[in-house]
């Protein structure tokens, strides 16, 4: 009985998702103004924390310079790493640069990759990904539906196509929607123009998934869905503070590095050529009446950054 309220839960996930995504597509709205022609500014930028974008560095009107299709960023990431479960596993600690890249193709469709370069190739836990990619609709708008696919597991260089075809199988398809406080209490805590409080309700659904012996399970409708919500907070200058809770309505299927809870906090400017400063911890978190399979974990093991933007 219970096998088959969760199959229901996991078919109701499902057609959500792909009710509100075929919406989505079915009308899509503009958000975007039509694009100005270059050059909107009467001299060239020298300073470089002015410039916008990479048209501003090369002066160039070509090769969609300026155009805000193409961003991302370039980080350096390190933290502890705990490789075996137990009281006393072995530690090893990340250095890694990141390669972050958003394509973005229409209104607020894009396509987005990260890949790492690691200088130590013993931090390799099985929640430590050599790639990730993601494709969707990221409104960061108040009362905006987003939706996709997402693929954060462990991918590897040196897979081969079978297992990179069973490790897409294991990305999760994803609906979202944002919900921001309100103005009125908003201008109750606010102070400066970055503050603001965001809400994402979310809910995500894998087809295929790794059990508790590491062996592929899933299917259609016996696949793993996840539901939560996150929170974040810019306190002041953007600097924020963030969190999010999650639920496995079918709990088995919640792998060992699947957090209950995370959290993060940081500075974060979006702009072009600016250094951001941020911290996440996005793995493994347990409630205290939950089962800890990595006692040792702690805040030491999240992710530390230093990020540098960019636009082109």
């Amino acid at each position: 009985m219970a096998d088959l309220f969760f199959s229901k839960a996991n078919l109701v996930i499902v057609l959500s998702i792909l009710a509100i995504a075929g919406k989505g597509f079915g009308q899509i709205i503009i958000d975007e103004p039509p694009l100005k022609i270059y050059y909107d500014r009467t001299m060239r930028v020298t300073n470089f924390l002015k410039m916008k974008d990479m048209r501003d560095v090369l002066h160039k009107d070509e090769l969609l310079l300026g155009k805000n299709r193409i961003s991302g960023n370039i980080s350096y990431n390190t933290g502890r790493v705990l490789l075996g479960e137990g009281d006393k596993p072995q530690i090893e600690y990340r250095k890694a640069l990141a390669f972050f890249t958003r394509i973005r193709f229409v209104e607020e469709f894009s396509f987005n990759t990260m890949f790492y370069k690691d200088f130590n190739p013993l931090a390799a836990a099985p929640w430590i990904a050599d790639y990730s990619y993601s494709i969707g609709r990221y409104n960061w708008r108040n009362n905006k539906f987003n939706y996709g696919y997402e693929n954060y597991v462990n991918n590897k260089y040196s897979d081969n196509n079978v297992t990179f075809t069973e490790k897409f199988k294991q990305g999760y398809y994803f609906v979202s929607f944002n919900k921001s406080l309100s103005d009125s209490l908003t201008k109750k805590i606010k102070l400066d123009n970055t503050t603001s409080v965001k809400f994402v309700f979310f809910a995500r659904y894998a087809f295929d998934y790794l059990n508790q012996y590491n062996d592929i399970e899933g299917g259609l409708l016996n696949g793993k869905s996840t539901v939560g919500l996150s929170v974040r907070y810019t306190v002041y200058k953007n600097i924020y503070l963030e969190s999010a809770v999650y639920y496995y309505p079918e709990q088995y299927k919640q792998q060992a590095w699947d957090p209950d809870y995370t959290y993060g906090f940081g500075y974060f400017n979006w702009r072009a050529f600016r250094l951001s400063l941020t911290y996440g911890n996005w793995a493994i978190n347990r409630f205290p009446w939950n089962k800890m399979p990595y006692p040792m974990y702690g805040f030491i093991d999240g992710n530390f950054r230093i990020i540098a933007n960019y636009i082109w």
